[in-house]
């Protein structure tokens, strides 16, 4: 079982059991903190906390899904780029081969 791990996010303490480096649990307690009190200083009335957890998820979860997207469409991309440089490629050696084989490269 992983060890328990303490993390402050908007002012709260919580003992968490966190699989990956402590350093990294750090980075990600700090990052939710940020998003919930920028939130916070932008909300026009007064957010509770649980109110304000929860747009924070859902920002959160928005920009994740972003994300997810644009590496889709890069992965795509890529994948057709080179699809059509190993057909050049091949087009290319297939073309050479030919003219290796022809009677008139003597």
């Amino acid at each position: 079982m992983p060890p328990s791990s303490q993390i402050k996010i908007f002012g709260k303490i919580y003992n968490v059991k966190y699989k990956a480096d402590p350093k990294e649990l750090q980075t990600v307690a700090a990052y939710v903190d940020s998003k919930m009190r920028e939130l916070s200083t932008n909300a026009s009335v007064k957010t509770s906390t649980l109110d304000l957890a929860i747009l924070t998820a859902l920002n959160i979860a928005q920009e994740y899904l972003e994300l997810k997207r644009e590496t889709k469409a890069n992965h795509e991309m890529l994948e057709e780029r080179t699809e059509r440089l190993v057909r050049r490629m091949a087009e290319t050696l297939k073309g050479n081969r030919a003219k290796a084989r022809s009677p008139d490269n003597s």
